[in-house]
């Protein structure tokens, strides 16, 4: 009887073998499906697995998985506390017979019973739960055939099973949950222990099932009058001027316009699309975070909050997330792309969409924001942006505080998962918008999206634009956040700590390093030894301080990125008699800024302490530097999203030392290298980088110790003004130089921190630090730079 149980699985398995592709959910595979990076097998030795139903087609799809990653099969003894069984799993429930009945639970395994019966506090093995997915519909729909073939909420049966083996074969998923080790349930009495497990494997497989799936849209027509039967849209509707009926006919209007209609037919077509679009246009798409984004979806709600870069930044999320067995969010999504054609495919991708502003319609208003409360109460995970739209020079935007303003307030009215905000990081090599964001920056007006962008896309299927880092940084659990905050303003201090999670998530490529190196030279263009050693420098500078962030850094070794960027065309070759010589043409130089904007981030506190040393000719004491820099270094880091921390300078300082870019004198000084040290051109390299936003901040302060008399408003138009004439006299290639936003910070954040107030008729009144200021300029930047400023003021 053995044998013939044998032979009839080892048939089964062949079949489904030759059938199925299941995936593993949250594996590394890369766009041609191949798996990149395979699951550790390291730990998966004393793991026992837990399947949620009685199902040999589920343990046959996890033996196949198990065996393609290269850890234990199910069906292999295991040993621990000194006990052994001849199989690594059980089942939660039994079926109760037939094939269309569901399975339920009405006993416990035997062998689950014996395994909990056998364990110590000594024991090293763990509960593995493990949820196999037939499909991956994350909602019923009107079809017989997809509710009949669907993995929903309700137990699949064997019926179902059969048909998915075929018409689903490709999206069948794994997912494996957070282990529970079995020496947490030792010590307990057998009968407790067992149902105590039961429980907490019931609450993982359910919330895998969530993570996966997304929550249960059984009831999604149910979901205008929901919204229409809540007491803010009740209010706007009764209180509106237009009359109850007519107003109750715009609250449905906007339902309508707003709402997502998620298909799952529709998204497996799209990602079909994908892959033959991301396989012609991309080597490769890099994930990084991907275990804590894992870790962090099977117990929260998942709130996505991207940088904003590109339109493809959520094409590819939700492609990401869709081929690694993840939930699909809910994208916002501005009204300007709901386009003929465009709109209603977006819209069964799982965007929903919303006005640019809304703020004098409090019907729309009202219905918007009880829109985005049903979908958070429900479960599902919600994608936005927080910088509201694409930046056009690399950095991140200032916040939009509305959409965060709206989920701290769902989150204060209360829904049953609490709220996980996940930044996310894209890095582009060579961006797909690049030459219509080339002409934005030389002053042409934005071009409203329409159709034929879509079609002049077709085009980019010829070129080559490298790779895309995809990095998921640290989520901030709201709940969590809130009491240790303290802040007076949550909504825009929490807009802040998006911003400056997202800058730690960052990813340093290839073109972000020859970027930083080549636009610090007077005219773009550089020896190609020199490039290459400032790159290793930089990257050198990154590592010795890995222990501190958070990065993610290329590979390639210097001269391997120097010869990537080239083969990329973002780089030309000059050929010369003493050595090659590598440049940018004028139009990819501004092209470049876009680059080296996205990471100036990560090297503005070396770069800074390189300013104060470059030129020194006496020794420079550790104190004075870290007084320095605690002094212009708060306005910097507010600039570009980042923390000052305590202890960071010091520890900057001991990385350039041993690098070599700093020299300690007898005295215990940081001295510069001496001239004609190569570290004495690198040091000067490193210093370009935070040298424009150092200009930028000088303008501002020198216009204010000038005697002419200034308001807010009209120091920050002149500091504008200042700004976008010097870059014109002295070529200083940064489009975001004059952008009057970074301005508005700098002197918010003066009279913010009570460096500069404002009198009764709105003057603006300075103290000594800002002569303080001026002083020490002199030793830090061009003496050229600043008789012009002077001058202007």
């Amino acid at each position: 009887m053995r044998s013939l149980k044998a032979l009839s699985y080892r048939f089964s398995r062949w079949f489904i073998g030759l059938i199925a592709r299941p995936q593993l959910a949250g594996s590394e595979v890369d766009l041609e499906g191949e798996r990149a990076v395979p699951v550790d097998p390291a730990s998966a030795g004393n793991f026992i697995y837990v399947l949620g139903s009685r199902s040999l087609s589920d343990l046959i799809v996890l033996d196949l998985v198990c065996e393609r990653i290269g850890v234990p099969s199910p069906l292999t003894p295991i040993e621990y506390s000194g006990h052994r069984e001849d199989r690594r799993f059980f089942f939660l429930s039994r079926p109760a017979g037939g094939w269309f009945r569901r399975n339920t639970m009405q006993t416990y395994s035997e062998r689950m019973v014996r395994i909990l019966g056998s364990v110590d506090e000594s024991c090293d093995a763990a509960l593995l739960p493990v949820a196999v997915f037939w499909g991956r519909a994350p909602q019923k729909e009107g079809s017989i055939w997809h509710a009949i073939l669907s993995e929903n909420w309700s137990v699949t049966s064997r019926l179902k099973r059969l048909g998915n083996l075929f018409l689903s074969r490709r999206y069948i998923v794994v997912s494996y949950g957070t282990p529970i080790p079995l020496r947490e349930l030792a010590g307990a009495e057998e009968n407790l222990a067992v149902r105590r497990a039961a429980r907490l494997l019931r609450v993982r497989l359910r919330n895998q099932r969530v993570a996966t799936l997304g929550p249960d849209f059984s009831h999604q027509r149910t979901l205008a009058d929901q919204i229409l039967g809540s007491r803010a849209v009740r209010s706007a509707i009764e209180s509106s001027p237009v009359g109850p009926q007519k107003a109750e006919k715009q609250a449905r209007k906007a339902i309508r316009s707003i709402a997502s209609n998620m298909s799952f037919p529709t998204i497996r077509v799209l990602a079909r699309l994908l892959t033959w679009f991301w396989q012609e246009i991309y080597d490769g798409v890099e994930i990084h975070g991907l275990q804590r984004l894992q870790r962090i979806a099977e117990s929260h709600t998942v709130v996505y909050l991207p940088s904003h870069r590109s339109h493809i930044d959520y094409l590819l999320l939700s492609y990401l997330l869709f081929y690694r067995g993840l939930m699909i969010p809910h994208i916002a999504a501005g009204d300007n792309l709901n386009l003929p054609l465009v709109g209603p495919l977006l819209r069964r991708g799982g965007a929903f969409f919303m006005r640019r502003q809304f703020r004098d319609d409090p019907i729309y208003a009202a219905v918007f924001s009880e829109y985005l409360y049903q979908v958070y109460r429900r479960g599902h995970c919600v994608e936005f942006f927080p910088e509201g739209g694409r930046s056009r020079t690399g950095r991140l935007l200032p916040a939009r505080l509305g959409m965060l303003k709206m989920t701290l307030e769902c989150h204060e009215r209360g829904i049953p998962r609490p709220l996980a905000l996940v930044p996310v990081y894209f890095g582009y090599e060579k961006l797909i918008e690049a030459r219509s964001y080339l002409d934005e920056l030389r002053g042409t007006e934005k071009r409203r999206e329409s159709i034929g962008d879509i079609f002049r896309s077709l085009a980019l299927i010829r070129q080559d634009f490298g790779k895309v880092d995809v990095n998921f940084g640290e989520p901030l659990v709201l709940g969590d956040w809130l009491p240790v905050s303290g802040a007076d303003n949550p909504t825009y201090e929490l807009g802040q700590e998006i911003l400056r999670r997202i800058n730690e998530s960052a990813s340093i490529n290839p073109i972000n390093l020859v970027a930083l190196v080549t636009l610090s030279t007077p005219r773009f263009a550089i020896d190609e030894t020199q490039l290459v050693e400032q790159v290793e420098c930089l990257m050198a500078l990154l590592r010795a301080d890995a222990a501190y962030h958070d990065l993610s850094i290329t590979t390639l070794d210097g001269a391997g990125v120097v010869q990537y960027v080239e083969h990329l065309g973002m780089l030309s070759r000059e050929r010369q008699e003493f050595g090659d010589i590598l440049c940018h043409d004028p139009v990819n130089a501004v092209l470049m800024t876009w680059y080296r904007n996205n990471v100036v981030h990560a090297f503005a506190l070396p770069s800074l302490i390189a300013c104060l040393v470059r030129e020194r000719r006496r020794p420079f004491g550790r104190s004075a530097i870290v007084t320095m820099v605690d002094v212009v270094f708060p306005y910097i880091a507010a600039e570009l999203n980042i923390r000052h921390i305590p202890g960071a300078t010091d520890r900057w300082v001991d990385h350039m030392l041993a690098l070599g870019l700093l020299e300690l004198h007898p005295s215990g000084g940081c001295m510069p290298p001496p001239p004609g040290n190569p570290n004495q051109h690198r040091l000067q390299l490193l210093s370009s980088i935070i040298e424009p936003t150092l200009e930028r901040l000088y303008i501002v302060i020198a216009l204010l110790a000038s005697q002419a008399p200034r308001t807010r408003e009209s120091l920050q138009d002149d500091s504008r003004k200042v700004a976008q004439k010097v870059s014109r006299i002295y070529g200083i290639n940064a489009p975001e130089f004059f952008d009057a936003r970074l301005f508005n910070l700098f002197v918010d954040k003066l009279i913010a921190d009570g460096v500069v107030q404002e009198g009764a008729d709105g003057a603006l009144i300075h103290g000594a630090l800002v002569r303080e200021v001026m002083k020490a300029a002199g030793s830090v930047l061009d003496p050229q730079f600043r008789y012009a400023i002077l001058l202007e003021g």
